[in-house]
């Protein structure tokens, strides 16, 4: 018995020993593996290890010799390679809906999957402006019960929040009963799109201004939506007023262009400006976005959203008056 306990003792550390310390650029030989099981009172013969490692090989851990003198014993494949581990981690790190310290605790476990040599390397800080005034784990408790609202095909009912600055989150109305159709991910926050049961339509609204979320047991109502309809376009979320406008603009903002309306925008050449066409929505985000750039860009088309820029948004010198020069 005693002997069957050592030799399973000694294949479960020489899987540990590799998950934890290996890669196709650290491996280790036979030499180092002995003395790294007797580092923890396990004994193992050259013909036991080779043992091992078949045995492990047999249940689907990726073990590879490499021979040579730099050669050894490593893990090859893994659940997540190193570019997928940094991949989670960048994108855990710059998550705002997750209190620090849970965060951290997280971005641990997550590098605590790669061999040792390659944990330092995974650990990039990025600095956060953190700009959510719900605190995080009520949003998150939110989240959780929209998807079982979702999953489960039941309505659902908040109190509806806002902020005060002297008062925190405040309630501004009463609770209001919906059924969740779908989590959007826009401007660094979640909506969800809605079927209000009082108001008998489909609604935007945002988890981090719903308190006191609850399951009602009732069944989903209203008609089937599809959340993927309301995709984000340039400047908001609302397909009702989504419209292909055109732009002149100087090249001088050709990169702020491209961070507004996406990398595949075509910007095309027109004397010493370009003009972009793109599908927005019209609305106040897209008016001021233009406005702030009043004497660098003009709306050109459609019709009526270029007249309406020349009567009540263009102030002072704009380039929609600006002709290309011939070529």
């Amino acid at each position: 018995m005693g002997k069957h306990t050592d030799q399973r003792d000694r294949t479960l550390m020489l899987a540990r020993i590799l998950q934890e310390e290996t890669d196709d650029k650290h491996p280790l030989p036979l030499a180092a593996l002995v003395t790294r099981l007797a580092r923890h009172g396990v004994t193992a013969e050259r013909k036991s290890i080779y043992r091992d490692m078949a045995a492990l090989r047999k249940h689907g851990l990726d073990v590879i010799f490499r021979a040579g003198a730099e050669g050894g014993w490593y893990i090859g494949r893994r659940t997540f390679s190193h570019s997928e581990l940094r991949t989670i981690i960048d994108a855990i790190s710059v998550y705002r809906w997750m209190p620090e310290d849970q965060k951290d605790a997280l971005l641990d476990k997550l590098a605590a999957m790669a061999p040792l040599p390659q944990r330092k390397s995974l650990r990039r800080p990025v600095s956060v402006r953190r700009r959510a005034a719900a605190h995080p784990d009520e949003v998150r408790v939110a989240i959780d019960r929209i998807h079982a609202a979702i999953q489960g095909r039941k309505a659902m009912s908040f109190v509806p929040v806002a902020y005060d600055k002297g008062k925190g989150r405040t309630a501004v109305g009463s609770r209001r009963v919906i059924t969740p159709k779908g989590l959007l991910w826009f401007g660094e926050n979640y909506h969800l799109l809605a079927w209000d049961h009082r108001d008998r339509t489909l609604r935007l609204y945002r988890p981090d201004r719903m308190s006191d979320v609850l399951s009602t047991g009732m069944p989903a109502q209203g008609p089937e939506a599809d959340a993927s309809l309301w995709d984000a376009a340039p400047f908001g979320l609302d397909p009702a007023r989504r419209e292909r406008v055109r732009l002149r603009c100087c090249q001088a903002i050709a990169g702020e262009v491209l961070d507004q309306f996406g990398s595949d925008a075509v910007l095309v050449p027109e004397g010493e400006n370009f003009t972009v066409t793109a599908d927005v929505v019209v609305g106040p985000r897209f008016w001021g976005w233009v406005a702030a750039h009043a004497d660098r860009a003009a709306v050109i088309a459609p019709p009526w959203a270029a007249k309406l820029w020349q009567e009540r948004y263009q102030t002072g010198e704009s380039i929609l008056n600006h002709r290309p020069k011939a070529v």
